[in-house]
């Protein structure tokens, strides 16, 4: 069995949150996301809400993608991890990522932003293996639906022990860093946990659990 670090990447190794809404912000300042994309997805996302809850209905929704072609939006998500995210990667959080790996643990990046960001920026990062949401490619256009699950809330824990027998993940010997409290359920598997500038309610968690608290620049 092996000893894994599991590091989230938005709010955690990428502290300004998400890096979805912040290339969402980008394309559309930019003209290449359509403002009708926008109007369905907040319309598909209102109604999913209403008829199942907030994570179905916001977190797992890319319906701003719709129909629109895969390689100008990859090429562009590729100059905006290298020009936007990258430099604003926090340095203490790059810095554990090389200890842990010094320390014979394997890395794995979790992060429920799209592949065509989370991919770029793991090819800095170097993990042995990276997890993200995989959006439906047809016909060479995004169809707005993910193929698999989003690497969010109590999916997370899901995924992880999904792959554990495939990844020889050692949960109890392993550690994992996270920020949001929507992550305590799969904080809660692994022997070591660490939240890293965490929300008001994960830090509550996190001193009731005696998890280890820390502030990453």
């Amino acid at each position: 069995m092996s000893r894994w670090a599991v590091f989230d990447v938005d709010g955690t190794l990428f502290p300004p949150s998400s890096m979805e809404k912040a290339f969402l912000t980008f394309m559309l300042r930019k003209g290449v996301i359509p403002i009708e994309n926008v109007f369905y997805y907040f319309l598909t996302a209102t109604l999913t809400t209403v008829k199942s809850n907030y994570q179905e209905g916001f977190k797992n929704n890319k319906y701003y993608l719709t129909y629109l072609p895969v390689p100008p939006i990859q090429t562009a998500a590729k100059k905006f991890v290298k020009q936007i995210v990258w430099p604003r990667v926090s340095t203490t959080g790059i810095n554990r990522i090389h200890v842990c790996r010094q320390q014979g643990y394997k890395i794995l990046l979790m992060s429920g932003s799209p592949d065509f960001l989370t991919y770029p920026l793991a090819t800095y990062l170097r993990p042995d293996v990276t997890i993200a949401s995989e959006l439906e490619i047809i016909h060479n256009r995004f169809s707005g639906r993910l193929m698999n699950l989003h690497p969010y809330g109590m999916r997370k824990t899901t995924i992880l022990k999904n792959l554990s027998q495939k990844l020889s993940l050692d949960f109890q010997r392993s550690i994992v860093f996270a920020n949001h409290h929507s992550d305590y359920h799969h904080m809660q598997l692994f022997g070591e946990a660490v939240a890293v500038n965490p929300t008001g309610k994960l830090r509550r968690l996190a001193q009731k659990d005696g998890w280890k608290i820390e502030s990453w620049e």
